[in-house]
């Protein structure tokens, strides 16, 4: 073979060796799409996280109860405060479970925040079914939407609750039961106003189920403020229809929390209504009276145990339109014990008793998982 042919082959190959490895084949990998972690949000305290793909902010909590109770009513006493289910005079022990849980939505907006709230909710007490074997059915207990201090839906009323309210806020003594304080939901539309340094003004129209003029709701205004020392509070509540006349209420309350006693404070409480109406209710059996006065005292012994006393008076009660010149009185004693975070035990006995009928003596024990 030619030396020369030889060497010139050698080097045309070298020469194409080295022009392909200089052009490697690529391959396209694709790149991992990214991942969406949930993300807390704390503008609204503890428990809400951000909905993945949205500005708005969810919490989902509630608790589930089980209370064991008991009353000593008979044929002719006073209703219990403590209400069992059904309303059957027999000894006994009365049980009840409940579960709950509350859808907690919000977002931040031009106008105020934005919220809308479902709880749902379901009960036993022994007598839901034939038997009172059968589960206790779920519904929906309230639902409502909120702009800034604006409120739309079924909720609690006004009268018992509202935006800003704070110590106002279910205005009866310390326990769980408050010695009755007209407690109501209502379908609504309010508005609440805050003005600073802890005060707040609400204004709400309540529907009343088409009683009397069907295109005249009922009315609650309320006025307050809260701030260290505790908080101070006027209500008023007027009831478009009632047995073919209208009628309202009236409420002032006071909250004084002691000083050098973490969450211990006094609650003073009173009231007056024209005629029963839905802004009077208290307890027994929805017995109204013309004035009453309350007055309860809690004391915080330790960070997971606390305890509270208080007293109802009611002059004058209310048969319908008219008093009946009889007065009624209740007191009770409470205990809330925390053993360990979201785990409550709590104790309630409540003596309650009107004019020409035997006093009544009720009370439960109540174990919650909060969550």
């Amino acid at each position: 073979m030619n030396t020369k042919l030889m060497l010139s082959s050698v080097a045309a190959l070298m020469g194409a060796s080295q022009a392909y490895a200089a052009d490697p084949t690529v391959y396209a990998v694709p790149e991992p799409e990214p991942l969406e972690y949930v993300r807390i949000c704390d503008t609204y305290g503890a428990g809400f996280f951000y909905i993945p793909g949205t500005e708005t902010c969810l919490s989902i909590g509630g608790y589930v109860y089980y209370q064991i109770g008991a009353e000593s009513r008979g044929p002719g006493d006073t209703p219990p405060l403590t209400f069992h289910p059904g309303g059957e005079l027999t000894d006994g022990w009365y049980k009840t479970v409940r579960t709950r849980v509350n859808f907690d939505a919000r977002s931040q907006t031009d106008w105020g925040t934005l919220r809308s709230y479902v709880r749902v909710e379901a009960n036993w007490d022994g007598t839901n079914g034939l038997g009172g074997g059968s589960d206790g059915p779920a519904y929906i207990d309230q639902a409502y939407l909120e702009l800034g201090g604006l409120r739309m839906g079924y909720t609690e009323s006004a009268w018992t609750s509202t935006q800003a309210g704070g110590v106002s806020n279910y205005p009866g003594t310390h326990s769980w039961a408050g010695l009755g304080y007209g407690y109501m939901q209502r379908a609504q539309l309010s508005y609440t106003h805050t003005f600073g340094s802890g005060y707040f003004a609400t204004l709400s129209l309540e529907d009343d189920a088409l009683a009397g003029n069907g295109y005249i709701p009922d009315a609650v205004a309320k006025v307050g403020v809260n701030q260290g020392w505790g908080g101070a509070w006027a209500q008023f509540g007027y009831d478009e229809d009632f047995l073919g006349s209208d009628g309202y209420a009236a409420k002032v309350g006071l909250q004084w929390n002691l000083p050098n006693a973490t969450g211990s404070s006094v609650r003073v409480v009173g009231s007056y209504a024209s005629n029963a109406n839905d802004y009077s209710r208290g307890q027994f059996d929805k017995i109204s009276a013309e004035w009453s006065a309350l007055a309860s005292y809690k004391h915080q012994f330790t960070s997971n145990l606390s305890a509270s006393v208080g007293a109802h008076y009611y002059r004058n009660l209310h048969a319908g339109l008219v008093t009946t010149n009889l007065d009624a009185y209740a007191a009770e004693l409470s205990t809330v014990w925390t053993p360990v975070t979201n785990f409550e035990v709590r104790n309630e006995l409540a003596y309650s008793k009107i004019d020409g009928l035997g006093g009544t003596v009720s009370g439960f024990m109540r174990f919650t998982r909060y969550f």
